[in-house]
């Protein structure tokens, strides 16, 4: 199992956790404190990793919140509360006196008035960071709370219930609660959501991933190629023209190129001749392996094409071949 990774900040990084912090801490005292009792929450510490390591690493009672992300990205985010937190948040927004909150942590459950309480708590913190997120990305996402309000550990809440099959970005931090001990919040994104969002490609203290170039006219099936490879060993980088491939190609950790191109018609045309042509002129693409392909290809098709001095064609499919081609020229 992979261990947790750091990820090397940058000022657009900082920037954002930071906002993202402020954010959280404003709204929690705005709801919540008085003006001598305020709560703090400690800067975010990002790093990445798998969510079965941070399953098996977490056995801290607590309260994990399920955030849906809509429109311009699709998946699942996640926060965990301490059992604790989640008690006393809910019980300062019902304004519970400190005796009854006291009693209530010596043996704390999560019952019913908790869940509710604290329900709206997370209501109100998803609403912050879908501002948030949206006003600080300029993206068009929308973020929607489901609270099923079981305590982890719980059969509830295993490895199957994470919708994103990819390693996720975790932002942990400290929680100080007015007359209480400090306690972990942790938020949990997908990592492409992260770099959705803020527009970069994430770098990893000590790991420096394998490129793998792919383009496509169909940009769905380059992201669905994307989530499935991406890992902190593999970076897919997808380009949006036939020519960006030539011109990328020459770079350091390219480790391999996936081509998918436009359906080809037989005999060829003289654009589709010259296209590759060029290709098969290019000395980086050549050395690399490489997996080309289009719609319709056979063999005939195919032995036709490599007169022209280009390798790598296939008859293979780009959508259901080429991920399970690509990973023996990208094994850690």
């Amino acid at each position: 199992m992979e261990k947790p990774v750091r990820i090397i900040s940058t000022e657009k990084i900082r920037s954002f956790n930071d906002k993202v912090r402020n954010g959280l801490e404003h709204a929690l005292n705005f709801m919540l404190a008085t003006e001598d009792s305020k709560i703090e929450i400690s800067q975010f510490e990002p790093f990445l990793m798998p969510v079965e390591a941070y399953l098996k690493a977490y056995k801290k009672k607590s309260i994990m919140i399920k955030i849906y992300c809509g429109r311009a990205y699709v998946g699942e985010l996640y926060w965990f509360f301490e059992l604790n937190s989640a008690i006393i948040l809910g019980s300062l927004l019902r304004m519970l006196p400190i005796s009854a909150l006291e009693e209530k942590l010596r043996d704390p459950v999560f019952d019913a008035t908790d869940q509710d309480a604290f329900g709206e708590v997370g209501n109100q913190l998803c609403g912050i960071l879908d501002r948030a997120f949206r006003t600080l990305t300029k993206k068009d996402i929308h973020l929607k709370m489901d609270f099923n309000k079981a305590v982890y550990p719980d059969e509830a809440l295993e490895l199957k219930t994470f919708k994103n099959h990819e390693e996720y970005v975790v932002l942990l931090c400290d929680i100080k609660i007015p007359k209480q001990p400090t306690q972990k919040l942790t938020l949990l994104l997908p990592r492409s959501l992260y770099e959705v969002m803020l527009n970069i490609e994430i770098s990893l203290e000590g790991i420096d991933p394998k490129l793998v170039l792919i383009h496509s006219q169909n940009e769905e099936r380059m992201e669905q190629i994307q989530t499935s490879l991406n890992n902190r060993y593999t970076k897919v980088i997808a380009v949006s023209a036939v020519d960006e491939i030539i011109t990328k190609i020459d770079q350091p950790r390219i480790a391999a190129v996936g081509i998918e191109l436009p359906k080809l018609n037989f005999p060829l045309s003289v654009q589709d001749s010259i296209l590759l042509k060029r290709l098969a002129a290019n000395r980086a693409l050549s050395k690399l392996p490489s997996f080309i392909t289009w719609e319709g290809a056979s063999i005939v098709n195919i032995e036709e094409v490599k007169k022209l001095g280009l390798a790598g064609v296939t008859e293979g499919s780009f959508s259901e071949d080429f991920a399970r081609w690509v990973l023996a020229f990208t094994k850690n």
